[in-house]
């Protein structure tokens, strides 16, 4: 039986969890006070090195865009084909390994690596844009702004979340092709009425990678050139809006109920309810989980306000500062779950219809659990969140010097501090104690 949430905590952490506890949050105040030391000024932007030409054109060549519109496609047909027709039975079908982990986690590294790539292969963009070909005039519209636009992606990312963590059998590819479908058909319609700007606010998928791809070394300069960068150039560079900010929030309070609900008292709790019951407090509780996350950083950036220079925004300045602590619980959350589960996906696709087939030649090979040891999980789920929260506290620091005031500088950054290391502590301990 697939387990749609990541692989939770590891209580057998190769350092005392006291010890992780300390060192986690001693490297975060230690990074903001070596930042605070080294980088006292706002540095020029730089819009990048240039990649070569030749490269410029092989991204931008009409054929590569549409071969990435006909691979993303094609991977949407076979995933719907597969969830819908194929064995009701997760470990007999493929489909909820290939949603969950080759495409939402794989999302991250996907992101990390290339920048935005998903807006190229976002197969339901393409499904809107020959739609959007067959409406008559009239029945185009412009997209919604403000809160409005950005309103879908959020409750897409709810929804998705509560799939993944809250929902009675996340696993079953029904439930997968459900959501996909209507998820797809949704985005189809509202892309064919609003047109393609449609999809750059609205679409969580869209939203979520745009957010990651600030810490990719690819990016784009003023002009629009493809370019190497460094990841704080491009976080410092990117701007958001109430909704990616919403959107991050919700990312993060998904990951931080996933630990929560590892916890032996929570799952012996629903354990004992089952069945609706079970599945209305585990929606509560991812709820106020995620609200609790809004509250905490809506009080840091309020307690930050007084600090901040007079025609200075703070609402949605330091969004970007979340996007590695985004990164940081997403790689300590998933990172055994997609090497197990990444396995059943690969095995699986052989016979994807449960026909008997053997197409890759795989036989009875199984997932091999022992590719990774305990101890290295353990590290590696340590070392995304420390290493995460640093990175976040640098990106806060770099945003600071845009927005607070010279002579308040140190003493500005110490709520976006606190929540850093409130964040950081509370990560170790509920991965250690799931």
């Amino acid at each position: 039986m697939i387990l749609a949430h990541g692989i939770g905590g590891r209580s057998d952490l190769p350092i005392p969890l006291w010890l992780a506890l300390y060192a986690g949050a001693g490297a975060v105040l230690i990074a903001f006070f070596a930042v605070s030391v080294l980088r006292p000024r706002q540095r020029q932007r730089s819009g990048g090195v240039p990649l070569p030409r030749a490269a410029q054109r092989i991204a931008g060549a009409p054929a590569v865009r549409a071969l990435l519109r006909a691979a993303g496609l094609a991977a949407l047909a076979l995933l719907l084909a597969t969830a819908w027709f194929g064995a009701a039975d997760p470990a007999r079908n493929p489909a909820p390994a290939w949603f969950y982990v080759w495409f939402w986690v794989g999302l991250i590294p996907v992101s990390l690596l290339f920048g935005p790539l998903w807006r190229l292969v976002n197969p339901v963009r393409a499904l809107a844009a020959a739609v959007r070909r067959l409406l008559p005039e009239a029945a185009r519209r412009e997209p919604p702004s403000g809160r409005a636009g950005s309103l879908p992606a959020v409750a897409g990312m709810a929804a998705f979340l509560w799939l993944e963590l809250a929902s009675p059998d996340p696993g079953s590819p029904r439930a997968v092709a459900l959501f996909v479908t209507g998820y797809a058909l949704a985005h189809t319609v509202a892309g064919a009425v609003f047109g393609p700007r449609w999809f750059d606010r609205a679409d969580s998928f869209e939203v979520y990678a745009g957010l990651l791809a600030a810490l990719s070394p690819i990016g784009r300069d003023e002009a629009g050139r493809l370019v190497l960068r460094t990841p704080p150039a491009g976080l410092r560079a990117g701007r958001a809006d109430a909704g990616q900010t919403a959107l991050a929030l919700v990312v993060l309070g998904g990951t931080m109920y996933d630990g929560f609900s590892r916890l032996p008292v929570w799952t012996g709790i629903t354990g004992v309810l089952g069945g609706p019951a079970a599945t209305l407090l585990t929606t509560a509780a991812l709820g106020v989980v995620i609200a609790l996350n809004h509250l905490a950083y809506r009080d840091a950036l309020r307690m930050t306000r007084p600090y901040a220079r007079p025609s200075a925004g703070v609402a949605d300045a330091f969004t970007h500062s979340l996007v590695p602590v985004m990164v940081g619980y997403s790689v300590a959350h998933y990172f055994s779950f997609a090497v197990f589960e990444g396995q059943r996906g690969w095995l699986l696709a052989g016979d994807p219809f449960g026909l008997g087939w053997d197409l890759f030649g795989v036989g009875d090979a199984a997932v091999d659990y022992t590719v990774l040891a305990p101890s290295l999980i353990a590290a590696v789920q340590v070392g995304a969140i420390v290493l995460g929260h640093i990175g976040g506290v640098v990106a806060a620091h770099d945003r600071a010097l845009e927005v607070v005031r010279a002579g308040e500088l140190r003493t500005g950054q110490y709520p976006m501090l606190t929540l850093m290391v409130v964040y950081t502590g509370l990560g170790i301990t509920l991965m250690s104690a799931g």
